[in-house]
């Protein structure tokens, strides 16, 4: 039996110009030809163009078609790993699609009338928040009702507010009003964002995102000034117990390390999260750091490091933010009592 290439092209429901194609890139050559030129195809080249069908319907490419029916690809089951990573792909973008805009309806839901500018900003939030947050740790805080659109209107945004105000004034981190306004924002960051794990990559997501600075409102002057009055908040605390002398690196130190701490505590919580006891040599390691950014903090000054941790003891006000927990402190203290065994201070 054989057939013109109009003929094949109606049983296959293919086009004569996708069957020109396959002949002129050696994918589907006919058998014969006419007298007259034409191309003809016997049962052989039907079975490899039902072969060829088969396999497009995998998604491969024709390069890909022509490798495996050509016995050139070794190894069909690479080949159909990688289309099932590219579906597995495939669906979790689909997912992730759908879940943005299940939020997005329930956003502008919430919202009487929304505007253009409303929609495109909350859509413009979800997309950053999906750029630095995988889809458990979106689900995860939309399970702690986290969502953060709403949580920084409703939560953050009269602190906000109060922050532009103070920074146009030109007032001072040490000014009364804005350590007030410090204690207040740490305070609803702590319960916006609990996890120190989602706390630091949502404050480097604002760092490194100018577009999510202009849509929140909180730019880099802003978190530092924040931090700057935090860093004044711990200062009138410790300034209580210790000296001027004992308290000179702490103002730098902390300023500069703010986000390393956060990142610590992450870390920390994430070793306790799996259970891994406090000698464990991987949360040693993550020690070994907490104490570098301590010993920091206070000069390597160890008679004023000691008298730092009693300090710690009586002022509980010291471990709110960050995500420094009371559980995250007994638990480094358990492995830092480890570490100085084999590492102590001098």
């Amino acid at each position: 039996m054989l057939l013109k290439i109009g003929e094949l092209a109606s049983r296959t429901g293919l086009t004569i110009r996708t069957l020109h194609h396959y002949d002129k890139i050696g994918l589907l050559k006919p058998s014969a030809r006419s007298e007259a030129g034409y191309r003809l195809y016997d049962r052989s080249d039907i079975k490899r163009l039902h072969h060829i069908q088969a396999l497009r319907r995998l998604d491969l490419s024709l390069a890909e078609v022509g490798d495996l029916i050509n016995g050139a690809s070794g190894d069909l089951h690479s080949v159909i790993d990688e289309q099932i990573s590219g579906l597995d792909q495939q669906i979790a973008q689909s997912m992730e699609l759908r879940d943005r805009l299940q939020q997005l309806s329930g956003v502008l839901k919430a919202k009487s009338e929304p505007n253009l500018e409303y929609w495109l900003s909350t859509l413009e939030m979800m997309s950053l928040i999906g750029k630095y947050f995988s889809r458990d740790e979106i689900l995860h805080m939309r399970e702690l009702e986290l969502q953060a659109k709403s949580k920084l209107e409703t939560h953050m945004s009269p602190l906000i507010q109060a922050a532009r105000s103070l920074l146009d004034q030109k007032t001072s981190p040490h000014d009364h009003a804005a350590k007030q306004l410090a204690k207040e924002w740490v305070l609803a960051m702590s319960k916006i964002m609990p996890d120190p794990r989602l706390l630091s990559k949502f404050t480097l997501m604002h760092r490194k995102e100018p577009s999510l600075q202009s849509l929140s409102g909180v730019d880099d002057e802003m978190m530092d000034f924040i931090t700057q009055a935090s860093v004044e908040v711990r200062y009138d605390i410790y300034r209580k117990h210790l000296s001027e002398e004992e308290l000179k690196y702490f103002r730098h130190s902390f300023f500069k390390n703010a986000e390393s701490w956060t990142r610590v505590f992450s870390e920390v919580r994430q070793k306790m999260a799996l259970n891994l006891p406090p000698e464990h040599p991987d949360v040693q390691a993550i020690l070994i750091k907490w104490r570098t950014l301590f010993m920091d903090a206070w000069g390597n000054h160890l008679p004023t490091m000691l008298k730092v941790r009693s300090i710690h003891e009586k002022e509980p006000e010291l471990s709110i933010g960050g995500g420094l927990t009371p559980s995250i402190i007994s638990y480094a203290r358990q492995g830092l009592a480890t570490l100085e065994k084999n590492y102590p201070l001098k």
